[in-house]
């Protein structure tokens, strides 16, 4: 032999199991679970109220415009200018209701900057009620006698 030549050691690892035979075996179906332990959004269930009405609802119902308006000023009054960056995505809107999504990191300050705001609609003072919080929107409440989020 040469002194050039390289000569592989023999293989040292057992040769791969063989795979069983599918059409002899039998399997049962296997359950798979999927968890997400950090969903990417935090959804909220708001009113839109006003203290002056016997009834604590606002009277018209609330459009687009209006909605993103309170919404965007309550942020802006209560975290200035980093308030106004975070995203809102308004999902629905009925009545005085509006159901909201907003980064999951944000969450807790939108629900303080929201319950603290008092704004002014048609002369009237108006602030957002938080009826639900929740990570999944399937989860929040409607509102149909589920009450408040903060009822005992």
């Amino acid at each position: 032999m040469s002194p050039h030549t390289l000569t592989s050691p023999p293989s040292a690892s057992p040769s791969p199991p063989k795979r069983p035979n599918p059409s002899t075996t039998t399997t049962n179906p296997a359950t798979l679970t999927f968890t997400i332990r950090a969903p990417p959004y935090t959804y909220l269930h708001l009113s839109l109220f006003s203290p002056s009405t016997p009834t604590h609802t606002a009277t018209t119902p609330l459009d687009a415009v209006t909605a993103r308006t309170h919404l965007t000023s309550a942020l802006s009054q209560f975290l200035g200018l980093t308030g106004t960056a975070i995203s809102i995505d308004i999902l629905h809107l009925s009545g005085p209701d509006v159901w909201i999504r907003v980064p999951r990191e944000d969450g807790a300050a939108v629900v303080a900057a929201l319950s603290a705001w008092v704004g002014d609609k048609e002369g009237r003072g108006v602030g957002w009620r938080v009826r639900g919080k929740a990570d999944w929107l399937g989860v929040l409440p409607d509102g149909g006698g589920q009450g408040d989020l903060f009822d005992g």
